[in-house]
């Protein structure tokens, strides 16, 4: 069963857990309680799941999260073009992965940490190839 490592941003561990091979990311963070924002439910209609992956990046992605992170971008979203920059609504984990969240819970500006999330990525996805440059590391 594959490991996912959650990390801080300046990469201390905070959780580590097993989970079943073809889970949707976003469902693992919440049912193992990691501090993740997912406003609207796991659907790919926000950006506030969104996580880098370190260790495991996929090689393929939804053109879900391909139009969403377009749409940023476009709008000076700079931080959403990166190869380890995923939606993790978007993700089935497949393999060991180390992971840090963008957004975490700030009573300030969040009324929740979100809704709870399907099992399966949603909507239905249409999986495109995901070059990860030999820089990244993976």
């Amino acid at each position: 069963m594959p490991i996912v490592t959650v990390v801080d941003f300046m990469g201390e561990v905070q959780k580590e857990f097993t989970v079943e091979s073809g889970t949707k990311l976003l469902k693992a963070l919440i049912d193992h309680e990691a501090d993740i924002v997912h406003e609207c439910g796991g659907i790919a209609k926000c950006t506030t799941c969104r996580v880098t992956i370190h260790k495991g990046v996929p090689t393929k992605k939804t053109q879900a999260q391909q139009e969403r992170f377009e749409r940023a971008i476009k709008a000076g979203g700079t931080q959403f073009d990166h190869p380890g920059v995923f939606l993790s609504c978007q993700v089935v984990v497949e393999n060991d992965m180390k992971v840090s969240v963008s957004e975490t819970f700030n009573s300030v500006i969040h009324d929740s940490q979100g809704k709870d999330t399907e099992d399966k990525v949603t909507p239905d996805p249409v999986w495109i190839d995901h070059e990860v440059p030999d820089w990244w590391g993976n």
